[in-house]
Formats: C-alpha cells, structure tokens, sequence
C-alpha cells in the first residue's frame, strides 16, 4: 500500500515538474521578439525595391558596434551597423545615436538613422535616399 502511494506521489511530482517546465518555455518563447539579421535586411530591402549589388564587412569595432557592413546599391554604398543592447559599451554608443541622430566614427559626424538594433549612415547624400529611407523604416 506504501509503494502505491509513494509511486502516485513520485508520478504526480513528475507531471507537475513537466507542466511547469512547459509553461516557463513556452510563455518565453511567446514573449520573445523575433531577432533581426543582415540577411533579413537585405532580403527585405530587396522586396522594397532597394537591390543590394555587393556587400562588404564595415570596422565596427570603431563605431563600437556588434558587426557593420556596407551595402552597395547602385555606384555608392551605405552603412548599417548592428548594436546588442546587452553590452554596456554599445547600450551606451546606441543611446547617443538615438539621442542626436548622428553616429561619428573617428571623428568624423554620420547622420544615422535607427530601426531595432540597426544603425543606418550614408543614406543621406546616396540618390536613393527617399527609396532606402523607406525601406529602412519598415524593416
């Protein structure tokens, strides 16, 4: 009589632990925003009317980013910079950015535009500006 109670007890401990291992998964998984890549950005701009001839890795650690790489579109190419919000260092660098629009690297100013963890320059003197712009936003 003690084994089946002991075994009921040790089934029903089990089934809890499951139903609560479940829960936690899945209410993170639902609560999680999906996490924007480069290829998701190309591939977007390229739906946009924004086709991407070449792609190029950037120097981010100057602009103390994640990763960079230039896109080019058409004869000139733009910048995107991608930050994780994590790191101290690039919290710190995003928020100047969202603050003044502007991102400089080695000196040098950068009107920058924001979307998610992405950081856009040289958008402003290419002659697709508006196209990009645009196509930015809605990523």
């Amino acid at each position: 009589m003690m084994f089946v109670r002991l075994s009921r007890g040790v089934a029903l401990s089990v089934l809890l632990l499951v139903s609560i291992c479940s829960v936690l998964l899945f209410s993170s998984c639902a609560t999680e925003k999906p996490r924007k890549t480069f290829p998701d950005l190309i591939t977007h701009f390229a739906r946009n009317g924004v086709i991407i001839n070449g792609v190029g890795q950037l120097a981010y650690q100057l602009a103390q980013a994640e990763a960079g790489y230039c896109f080019r579109i058409g004869k000139r190419e733009i910048g995107v910079y991608q930050y994780n919000l994590e790191r101290k260092k690039q919290r710190h660098r995003y928020r100047l950015v969202e603050d003044s629009g502007v991102l400089y690297i080695n000196g040098k100013k950068f009107k920058a535009l924001i979307n998610g963890p992405f950081v856009m320059i040289d958008f402003d003197t290419h002659p697709e500006e508006e196209k990009i712009v645009k196509a930015f936003q809605s990523f």
